[in-house]
């Protein structure tokens, strides 16, 4: 039967066993050592060959693994070097502490020695360098799998969500359609029953999910093209374009250009306009460049309001 190839985390493992084992048996011959660890001989020379570009901070000649195996015999000539006790930077430490995090949250549930083990290893570390870092996961797994079952059961989810549009939290009923991925973020297509619409929400920007009974039926979707609003872009042609998923054209003339955006959310619109730096203007509906006045009213009076110290 063909060996199946070994995926990267375990060739990597396998890289770190066989430093101190040929450290320990130097001179030993190729087929001996493609036998301890169950390799081919060209499996084994290719992992001799990485090895030449492994060493210790500093990567110069010096601190390179010098592996000596063409005689087919495999010796490492500096290894007193490698084996010298070197102290960890506080910079290392804080990037090994990442690295058992990640490690630790994608262990098996039933690998307790493991668990024990980096835990054990992460508490060593910390009274050194203090609790200075932590690697989360952007997205709650459990979430995952709530939203997962609800899409194959068709069930409601009661979620509490922050929106990044008005900055509040609000708890909602919504139907989950389909999970998909935009622009880099791990997104719930779903309708919500309180906005009565189909809407776009970010898994990491939930708070808390649940199962929250069968769900009703939807009506079809829509275009979403509840507002338009008409847009004169006036520089910043390229972000302000992508600001408004409007589709950008590379122009040669500094001559402002008519857009025409739509959205099911008049708030992201707003949102939008006040933060492009006067590099857009809103023309229509003129009930949208009221909205615009009164948001930069309320906030430049925050700022003449605020406390500031004397």
């Amino acid at each position: 039967m063909v060996k199946s190839q070994s995926t990267p985390v375990e060739k990597a493992a396998r890289l770190l066993d066989l430093v101190p084992f040929i450290s320990t048996h130097q001179g030993i011959a190729l087929n001996e050592l493609a036998q301890e660890f169950n390799l081919t001989e060209r499996e084994l020379l290719s992992d001799l060959n990485t090895l030449w570009m492994c060493g210790l901070p500093g990567y110069t000649p010096l601190e390179l693994i010098d592996l000596e195996f063409e005689s087919g015999y495999v010796s490492i000539r500096n290894a007193e070097v490698l084996q010298r006790v070197r102290l960890l930077t506080k910079q290392e430490l804080v990037i090994i502490l990442l690295g058992l995090d990640i490690l630790q949250s994608s262990l098996d549930p039933k690998r307790d020695d493991l668990s024990g083990a980096i835990s054990g290893l992460t508490i060593r570390i910390k009274k050194i360098v203090g609790n200075v870092a932590a690697a989360l996961p952007i997205v709650d797994s459990t979430h995952r799998a709530i939203i997962t079952q609800a899409i194959a059961s068709r069930t409601d989810l009661l979620v509490s969500y922050h929106s990044t549009i008005k900055d509040t939290v609000s708890e909602r009923v919504i139907t989950p359609l389909e999970l998909s991925l935009d622009r880099g973020f791990e997104v719930l297509d779903a309708y919500c029953q309180s906005a009565e619409g189909f809407r776009t929400f970010r898994l990491d920007n939930m708070r808390s999910v649940q199962l929250a009974g069968s769900s009703v039926n939807i009506p079809e979707p829509r275009d979403g093209s509840d507002y338009q609003w008409q847009l004169l872009i006036k520089s910043r042609f390229r972000t302000s374009s992508e600001r408004f998923r409007s589709v950008y054209r590379p122009r040669e003339s500094s001559a402002g250009e008519e857009v025409t955006v739509n959205s099911f959310s008049q708030d992201w619109l707003l949102r939008n306009a006040v933060s492009t730096l006067a590099s857009v203007e809103v023309q229509l509906p003129v009930s949208a460049r009221t909205l615009i006045a009164e948001k930069c009213q309320i906030t430049l009076e925050l700022y003449e309001n605020w406390p500031f110290p004397n």
